[in-house]
């Protein structure tokens, strides 16, 4: 039994008549007459009752017809699915994120993304000491938004976007009413930082714009997120060094002050293995592109 003779049942038990049903698939009666015969010899059974003057159903053929509707239903739908999923507009699609990213640009990415392609599951995974490179690898994740820079072998890695660095103190803090501080002069101020196994690349680059400033950062207390960084910092904990894009957390106990001296750059990645993208990565790929491109 294929899909074509049921197809070709259908269309003469909702005619009941054998020209019309012919005429709508397209076919010459004969042999259509001849499917419609070939299929009852496969099933064994009776599907149609014919006089010379009305065709009627059999109750095999009444049972059959609720069946086959669902069956060529349920084979649209996996067409359609599969069709999709190649066009990279249904399935599943894992993305990783470093939590030193999960401000700025990320919510807007995936808040795009969900916008223009509903029909994909998407998995985010902020494991805090998950090894981005070697789950990507591993097929784990089919890409991520990381802080760069950042190296892996066999892993793809292209900026986002770059921006700004800036100093969060506390509102109550001698120094907050100045607009520009001097990086040199934060020598004997407590930091609060992600530790290095979350976040390297940042962590790397804040400490070397440190050091250039003659100085390394005296590490009071570890986060592993942003809302638990600049927390702290409100409760007077330490000061911090973050991309520009904090300020969006909108603390109230919290100022963010240009920095002078700070050469470094908060960079913005997307990394995936090697040159292989699903459709659906490739989607996201360009969407966090667009985002970038805009700030």
């Amino acid at each position: 039994m294929e899909f074509r003779q049921l197809q070709l049942f259908v269309a003469v038990a909702e005619e009941l008549h054998f020209g019309r049903a012919a005429a709508r698939v397209g076919m010459a009666q004969p042999p259509f007459s001849q499917q419609i015969r070939r299929l009852e010899a496969e099933l064994g059974v009776e599907l149609l009752t014919r006089t010379s003057r009305r065709v009627s159903l059999t109750s095999a053929g009444e049972r059959l017809l609720g069946d086959a509707r669902e069956l060529l239903a349920k084979r649209r739908e996996v067409i359609t699915t599969v069709q999709k999923a190649a066009r990279g507009e249904a399935g599943t699609l894992r993305v990783g994120f470093a939590a030193s990213s999960a401000f700025g640009v990320l919510p807007r990415i995936v808040l795009r993304f969900r916008s223009r392609f509903p029909e994909v599951s998407l998995e985010l995974d902020d494991r805090e000491r998950l090894d981005h490179g070697a789950a990507l690898l591993a097929g784990e994740l089919d890409l991520a938004i990381v802080r760069a820079p950042f190296r892996h072998e066999g892993v793809t890695v292209e900026r986002l976007l770059r921006e700004r660095f800036v100093l969060a103190l506390p509102v109550r803090h001698p120094r907050a009413r100045e607009k520009v501080i001097a990086l040199s002069s934060l020598a004997s101020e407590p930091f609060i930082l992600f530790p290095r196994h979350s976040a390297p690349g940042l962590h790397d680059t804040i400490t070397s714009m440190c050091i250039g400033a003659g100085f390394s950062p005296r590490i009071h207390q570890e986060a592993g997120s942003w809302p638990s960084v600049i927390g702290m910092v409100e409760a007077g904990l330490g000061l911090t060094i973050a991309p520009l894009s904090a300020r969006a957390l909108r603390p109230k106990g919290v100022v963010f002050r240009a920095l002078r001296g700070a050469s470094g750059w908060a960079e913005l990645a997307v990394i995936f293995p090697g040159q292989r993208l699903s459709p659906a990565a490739a989607h996201f790929r360009a969407i966090a592109h667009e985002i970038g491109l805009t700030g």
